[in-house]
């Protein structure tokens, strides 16, 4: 992933493949279901600590590899983040 847009779309996707509505999302997350919305549809930037936290909730994994590293290896291609 390169972009918040890039993270916005994974992390609407993964809601949603989830079968999570916008309100159960912010509810486990501490935030509005409008707030969510706007998140979704590029309205706000969400702090890091929310989209960690969300990111965590989803039971999704974080790899961070040096940009030498991620260009190179085709194994890393995909969704993450």
């Amino acid at each position: 992933m390169q972009s918040v847009d890039d993270v916005r779309h994974f992390l609407r996707g993964e809601r949603k493949r989830r079968g999570l509505t916008q309100g159960q999302l912010a509810d486990l997350t501490a935030t509005s279901q409008k707030w969510v919305s706007d998140f979704e549809r590029g309205r706000v930037d969400p702090p890091l600590s929310i989209v960690l936290k969300v990111l965590v909730l989803l039971g999704v994994t974080i790899t961070f590899l040096p940009a030498t590293i991620a260009q190179t290896d085709p194994s890393n291609e995909g969704s993450e983040f």
